[in-house]
């Protein structure tokens, strides 16, 4: 029998999301400024957001498998 386990799918989407977010960093040194619209979130700006992203991201997969594995633990100690 399959047993769901929301934290560890939690996890693993996040850990993809993280990759997917490295594959589409935006470099902001290959972007051209003068050529931005006025109004429009400068590329750097980008660049940081993406790094939060990814962070966040590599910390939700770390929290969701940590607390996976915890529940394997105390499962198997009963």
């Amino acid at each position: 029998m399959i047993k769901n386990n929301s934290w560890a799918m939690i996890a693993t989407v996040s850990v993809v999301a993280a990759l997917a977010s490295v594959i589409g960093f935006l470099n902001p040194s290959n972007c051209v400024e003068s050529a931005q619209a006025e109004g429009w979130t400068s590329c750097e700006a980008i660049a940081q957001q993406q790094g939060y992203l990814f962070w966040g991201l590599l910390a939700l997969s770390a929290f969701g498998f940590g607390i996976s594995l915890t529940k394997r633990a105390m499962k198997k100690a009963r």
